[in-house]
């Protein structure tokens, strides 16, 4: 009798409706990325907001879960979506399409639209394709590109990205945002974030020159009489694959005008991998220079031990050092770090890596 009934069971189990299996073109993927790490300041004059000290800290590095679906619907023509969502492993917090989640579609002669929220294409083609150690997250991030190039927002709602087909290695992308409804005065423009990248891949070349515009961000209080924002960023950036080397660089020239003041500045950023069997060795410098002495530098020593390609141990050291009237913030840590001028962050930290 009882071996009659698990028989009956596993045949019922195999006849579960077909709405309970994985649909073809669906694809489940995700990172999860964890330091332990010792995070000091330093030359902390407001000690009152920012006190000088050192902590031990698990700092979760940007981990994510995404779904992404295509299904061609005639000849030449996919439907697409995306939904990827924030994970923090330290702390149990996520939400759901916090990060880049879309719908649209993808064709052989027209290229990509999509329709969603983003961090934008101006984003991906300069600053995360060179950040090579740990994929552009947690302390070692960039603390140094000009806000507008994300919308001075990172993730951008209500965004329109187009990708144009590869004319002979060149690419071109275009996004337009809408930050927000609320204006800063009913003369003033709605928030609004543009981006435009032009890139060439050949082989182990990549280069890429984007053009970022934000007017009227949302982040400004609009019943405090502010005058309108309005910050632009034009970046010229690339990577060669050496195969002994990896190397990357990038220029932006960014200013930004509110408040009634215009504050210009260059930054520049190298960035280098060295890979020798499973391992690598990263070294990653970055310098802006504002007006105003409120530029910082900022320098990244790394190893990485690949044990697979999905999975990976690594350890780096860190470092943002403001110049007097600097405000750069090291990214990362949610209890440690506060925004002082002059200050100066840095981190040691191992950790492990998994793409699935």
């Amino acid at each position: 009798m009882k071996r009659r009934i698990l028989v009956a069971a596993i045949a019922s189990a195999s006849a579960m409706p077909a709405m309970a299996q994985i649909p073809d073109g669906l694809q489940i993927y995700g990172r999860v990325n964890v330091t332990a790490e010792r995070i000091t300041v330093d030359n902390s004059s407001n000690t009152a907001v920012q006190p000088n000290q050192s902590n031990y800290e698990f700092v979760d590095n940007s981990s994510r879960i995404g779904f992404r679906y295509n299904k061609e619907l005639v000849p030449g023509t996919k439907a697409i979506f995306q939904i990827e969502s924030r994970v923090n492993l330290t702390d149990g917090g996520s939400t759901f399409s916090s990060r880049d989640s879309f719908a649209g579609f993808q064709g052989d002669s027209y290229g990509t639209i999509r329709l969603g929220r983003t961090i934008g294409p101006v984003y991906y083609a300069t600053y995360d394709y060179i950040s090579m150690h740990n994929h552009d997250t947690g302390t070692s991030s960039d603390a140094l590109l000009a806000g507008t190039v994300v919308g001075n927002q990172g993730f951008m709602n209500n965004t329109l990205w187009y990708t144009s087909p590869k004319f002979g290695g060149f690419t071109i992308d275009f996004a337009f945002s809408l930050l927000g409804e609320q204006r800063l005065a009913e003369s003033e423009d709605q928030p609004r974030h543009i981006g435009l990248v032009g890139s060439y891949d050949a082989g182990p070349l990549h280069l890429a020159l984007s053009y970022a515009n934000t007017k009227n961000d949302i982040d400004l209080d609009p019943g405090a009489g502010i005058s309108p924002s309005d910050a632009t960023a034009i970046t010229f950036g690339g990577a060669y694959d050496f195969k002994f080397m990896v190397l990357g660089a990038l220029w932006e020239m960014a200013e930004r005008d509110t408040f009634g003041a215009k504050v210009e500045s260059d930054y520049w950023r190298i960035a280098a991998m060295f890979p020798f069997g499973q391992h690598e060795l990263h070294v990653n410098f970055g310098w802006v220079d504002a007006d105003g002495d409120a530029g910082a530098k900022q320098w990244t020593l790394g190893y990485n031990y690949n044990i697979t390609k999905q999975t990976k141990v690594y350890a780096f050291y860190t470092t943002v050092d403001n110049d007097p009237n600097g405000t750069f913030v090291m990214g990362g840590s949610t209890t440690t770090i506060r925004s002082v001028a002059g200050a100066q962050y840095s981190s040691i930290a191992i950790g492990v890596r998994h793409n699935f």
